[in-house]
């Protein structure tokens, strides 16, 4: 699972790389830019050149939230010591969990130019040796670990409009699937969610289609259009290069959220 976790949010750092320049970029002398800078403690200079490094510069930024703390050697041996790492260690992580390219080093990296976004794969994939989350320190994923109880079940059940778990269980089975499939309360969840809702939507469509045949004279279903093929007869890509990235990394996010 946090393979995949760690797939979306590998997808959704990138996408900041693809991000077009906006009508309301910002500028060194925007006051939440200037505000912002001194709660990190940068001068305005010194920021614009770290960005550029990265081939950045403010203008690529249109909202103060999307920007984050320069990754420096200093800032990033801070992070070592908090999460008692050394550089080699949290490299080898990295490069374990894809998300280096083979030359490439982690300072190098355009998604790690914000000490913020190295942290938050640190506190993604430190494990102790048992394989469990760091030893001493916060489970990162909280709830995502939590083991499957009678207790809990139940509960969920309940969440879902069912009065036992042999209800939930028929709902899972509906779908050639089983809670015994899983090995934490979040992933019965998400599959909960998914085939709730896909039920739901499942019944939306069995309305839709008696309406369909209630005798309406303007029915737009039984039109000779076939609304389907249309839809289809487009190619997967355009010719437009942005709105293809955009497109491929919405669809890695959607198969890792599915897979969940």
């Amino acid at each position: 699972m946090k393979k995949k976790l760690l797939s979306i949010c590998f997808a959704l750092i990138l996408t900041v790389g693809f991000l077009p320049s906006h009508a309301f970029a910002l500028e060194a002398d925007d006051p939440e830019v200037e505000a912002f800078l001194e709660s990190i403690d940068w001068e305005v200079d010194d920021y614009e050149d770290h960005l550029e490094e990265y081939d950045y510069s403010l203008a690529d930024f249109d909202d103060v939230t999307e920007l984050g703390t320069p990754t420096t050697e200093e800032a990033l041996d801070e992070l070592l010591d908090e999460h008692d790492l050394t550089y080699d260690e949290l490299d080898e992580q990295f490069r374990e969990e894809e998300l280096l390219l083979e030359d490439e080093e982690i300072m190098d990296s355009m998604v790690f130019m914000f000490i913020e976004n190295v942290e938050i794969f640190i506190d993604l994939i430190s494990t102790d040796d048992s394989g469990g989350p760091e030893a001493g320190s916060e489970d990162a994923f909280g709830s995502m670990e939590e083991e499957i109880t009678d207790e809990n079940l139940e509960a969920l059940a309940q969440d879902y409009g069912f009065e036992s778990i042999e209800e939930l269980e028929e709902v899972f089975a509906a779908y050639e699937d089983s809670i015994n499939n899983y090995t934490t309360l979040f992933e019965v969840e998400n599959a909960a969610e998914y085939y709730v809702s896909t039920d739901e939507s499942s019944d939306s469509e069995i309305d839709l289609e008696e309406e369909a045949d209630s005798g309406q004279e303007e029915d737009i279903w039984n039109t000779n259009t076939d609304i389907t093929a249309d839809m289809f007869d487009t190619s997967f890509l355009t010719d437009d290069p942005v709105i293809d990235i955009y497109t491929m990394i919405s669809i890695v996010i959607t198969e890792a959220l599915m897979d969940l």
